[in-house]
């Protein structure tokens, strides 16, 4: 019922073949390479480049982090001074008036200066 015939025949010798397909690969495993290779290059040259200005950046930025950190530790202990000269003042004008009794406080209450004109609120939670 079928037909019977000779098969199509593409290629005469098998060992043709054969190498045809391994110079086919070859060319295309060298232009691969090529890529791979130029991709490589390409990424490690941007990689050092951007590595490299990080490492700027982040020193920069922890320098005026540094900086920051040093005014703010300068200004607290301008302000601790300033306390200290306004709680000497305070006790040395209490004890200069001789008779007048020396006012007490505790550390929960207010304590007032003359010369800072700023008060602090209690605030309490609850």
């Amino acid at each position: 019922m079928g037909k019977k015939g000779k098969s199509k025949v593409f290629v005469e010798s098998k060992d043709v073949a054969v190498d045809l397909a391994k110079s086919v690969a070859d060319i295309e495993e060298q232009k691969s390479r090529a890529k791979v290779e130029a991709h490589h290059s390409k990424a490690s040259a941007h990689a050092s480049s951007s590595s490299e200005q990080k490492q700027k950046q982040k020193s920069s930025s922890k320098t005026r982090l540094e900086r920051a950190k040093a005014a703010v530790a300068a200004q607290a202990a301008r302000a601790k001074r300033e306390k200290a000269k306004l709680r000497k003042k305070a006790r040395t004008s209490t004890a200069g008036d001789g008779d007048a009794p020396k006012s007490q406080t505790t550390s929960g209450e207010k304590q007032q200066s003359n010369s800072g004109g700023v008060t602090k609120k209690r605030v309490t939670f609850g």
